[in-house]
């Protein structure tokens, strides 16, 4: 590794922390907005890793500016360069490869992709890498491990090298076109019985380790996308759900590199269409003991088995030394975590809140949740990050569990067939079954007249919600803080209990957890 390159990453991420720091003391929202435009900016400048995290800060924002300050600050390489690289890695004219090679491309972290034709006319989009990016990767890494540790990373314990150890892995498979290559043919093997999912097929005879040559495949974007009708949008929603789905609990492989660019649609009527996946750089391979234990986890959690959440978080690799301090808060936030798959109705990812309720139920304590996980699983919650964000972005409510039935109730009896070895963290704490299944209403009237609602358990996360005004002004006559309720329902995980009662002129009023 050249010092030179060294040095001059290094002075590029000094730029970038002067620019974070600017956004965190931003004042204003005027002063916010600039900040933030000038940081992506200065990202998209960056390419390797800072131009990745640009993509992951614009994911789900509604900033359309945002999203197009990143794109556009990512700066092409020039025709002449390009085709200069591409004779480098064939050793011989590029005409020899393609009849025609378009000079307009569209930019990303790593390259560029040029559309064109082969000598027989199939159109192809070529992906170029850009000169010596592995080399700033490779800088980028080194200076992450001198970088200090603190804030949340000191205080909690993350395990930073293994941190780095998987990023590195993982940038070093997205940096071999050939590596992508072989993910890209695997994905098109495994993805059936999905009809409606496109994966380019890639011609491995032309691809080296920094150009790539699949089929062209075209469609529009998510930013078309989210300005079409309701039933549109839920049919673009459906096949995104369910090609994650399908991948992650059948294969356990997964695109792991969920940035809107990677995906596009294609109509052919009204509400018909196919969902088209690009880029296998970044492809996650879960080994299926860890597969189907998230697979158990769900099923667990959906039934409230007798099932102890400390010894199926070990199964995942977990730290169950660490998670013993959190063993009575562990079936309610397991509950938030795995929310979407538990829901009967259809699902809002809006609705879910999680950084905000892992907050209300253990604080500041959620770092030292997170820092007991293992860090391979960072790239499987960023994967889930992207599919909620396109999914927010789209604005639907989709029925999780009814579509992972359908296309997954095969697979049920091998997860739950699992067994996992006892983890020894001193005394134990709550199972899946000690949490309520409903939250429970009860009223009578002065005139005898008698109500009674009933409704799913996670709605006691906000009592405040689901009660009327006139309830809410006796509630308040009565002094009853609804805040402090649902603090201590959260804190005790949920369990059955009663939550409040009141009595006045105009009703008598019980409400609990069963």
């Amino acid at each position: 590794m050249k010092f030179g390159a060294i040095l001059k990453r290094g002075v590029n991420l000094l730029k970038l922390g002067v620019a974070a720091r600017k956004l965190r003391k931003s004042s204003t929202e005027d002063q916010h907005h600039w900040a933030k435009h000038y940081l992506v900016e200065l990202l998209g400048q960056s390419r390797g890793l800072p131009a990745k995290v640009g993509q992951f800060m614009t994911m789900d924002t509604e900033d359309q500016a945002l999203r197009e300050s990143l794109n556009d600050s990512l700066t092409p390489m020039t025709y002449e360069k390009v085709l200069e690289l591409i004779e480098i890695a064939y050793e011989k004219p590029w005409g020899a490869i393609f009849k025609k090679l378009d000079k307009n491309c569209k930019t990303a972290s790593l390259g560029q992709v040029h559309f064109g034709k082969l000598l027989d006319g199939t159109e192809v989009a070529v992906k170029v890498q850009y000169p010596e990016i592995a080399t700033a990767v490779e800088a980028e890494m080194n200076l992450m491990g001198w970088l200090p540790k603190v804030g949340p990373v000191a205080k909690w314990g993350f395990n930073m090298d293994g941190y780095r150890d998987a990023f590195w892995h993982n940038l070093n498979e997205e940096l071999d076109y050939q590596i992508e290559a072989g993910h890209q043919v695997s994905y098109r093997q495994k993805i059936p019985p999905l009809e409606r999912i496109v994966v380019p097929e890639v011609f491995s005879d032309l691809t080296r380790a920094t150009v790539l040559v699949q089929k062209k495949e075209e469609g529009f974007g998510l930013d078309k996308a989210e300005t079409m009708m309701p039933d549109q949008k839920q049919a673009m929603g459906r096949l995104l759900l369910q090609h994650y789905l399908h991948m992650l609990f059948r294969h356990g492989f997964v695109h792991a590199d969920p940035q809107p660019a990677n995906f596009a649609f294609r109509q052919f009527k009204k509400d018909y269409f196919v969902l088209i996946i690009y880029d296998y750089g970044s492809v996650m391979e879960i080994p299926d003991d860890v597969r189907l234990t998230l697979l158990r986890i769900i099923l667990a959690l959906r039934y409230r088995e007798n099932l102890d959440p400390v010894t199926c978080l070990s199964a995942l690799g977990f730290d169950a030394e660490k998670l013993k301090d959190l063993r009575l808060t562990l079936p309610a936030l397991m509950s938030v975590l795995f929310e979407p798959f538990l829901v009967e109705a259809p699902y809002h990812v809006k609705d879910w809140r999680m950084s905000e309720r892992f907050d209300q139920i253990v604080g500041d304590m959620k770092w030292w949740f997170r820092s007991s996980s293992p860090p391979e699983l960072l790239f499987l919650m960023r994967t889930l990050h992207g599919l909620t964000s396109m999914l927010k972005r789209l604005d639907v409510a989709l029925p999780w569990q009814f579509i992972m039935d359908k296309i997954l109730s095969d697979v049920y009896p091998e997860a739950r067939a699992l067994t996992f070895p006892e983890v020894a963290v001193g005394s134990s704490g709550p199972a899946f079954d000690s949490m309520a299944h409903y939250l429970k209403v009860h009223v009578t009237k002065p005139n005898g007249n008698k109500v009674s609602l009933t409704m799913p358990a996670r709605c006691a996360d906000n009592i405040e919600e689901v009660m009327d005004d006139s309830v809410k002004e006796s509630i308040q006559r009565q002094n009853i803080d609804l805040l402090a309720i649902q603090d201590k329902a959260r804190k005790s995980g949920f369990i059955p209990q009663v939550l409040f009662e009141l009595s006045d002129v105009e009703r008598d009023m019980k409400v609990w957890l069963e």
